[in-house]
């Protein structure tokens, strides 16, 4: 047993190569440093998360090593102000679709425009990985969201019954076709 987790945690340990250059940019006023997130990261994406679900984790530390790892093309980028993790959001390409895993944004900086230029990150790299279609979930509760989503082009699609584990709240299924 003990051999088989060595075997696995040195997966996680290897470093790759990153796939988006970090950099410094103007998003309403601020500069935020964006980069590619690590297993390094995790600590702060757990405390994040608490903040921004009221205590609740929708990914736990087991999610996000086994995201990072996967041998499908897939991006998770942060933005950190004052050198904090501010926010974070992911995309795993399914086929020829660019899958919003989750999006995360502290609450005093929601509104900001910061999950806004993240999630144009994402379509960039769905679009550089051939996507014809991005697709999120989001709680049918979640009207700020969905409004978000809406202005940056999702339609709705679908309504998924009983979505979140915890809660039995059912989902709102979007998606953006790109090639229009």
């Amino acid at each position: 047993m003990l051999k088989k987790f060595k075997a696995i945690s040195s997966v996680w340990r290897k470093k790759k190569a990153p796939q988006y250059e970090r950099q410094a940019v103007s998003i309403g006023g601020k500069i935020y440093l964006l980069r590619e997130l690590t297993d390094e990261d995790i600590k702060s994406l757990i405390l994040l998360q608490k903040k921004v679900y009221a205590g609740n984790l929708p990914w736990t530390r087991s999610a996000f090593l086994s995201e990072f790892v996967s041998p499908l093309p897939h991006l998770y980028l942060c933005a950190a102000f004052d050198e904090e993790i501010i926010a974070f959001c992911g995309c795993r390409i399914q086929g020829n679709d660019g899958h919003i895993t989750n999006v995360a944004v502290l609450p005093e900086f929601q509104g900001a425009g910061v999950g806004s230029y993240l999630l144009n990150e994402l379509e960039s790299f769905s679009v550089a990985n051939n996507c014809e279609t991005m697709s999120l979930e989001v709680r049918l509760s979640n009207r700020d969201a969905q409004r978000l989503y809406r202005k940056l082009g999702f339609v709705s699609r679908a309504i998924k019954k009983g979505y979140y584990d915890e809660s039995n709240e059912d989902a709102l299924d979007m998606v953006k076709y790109l090639n229009e």
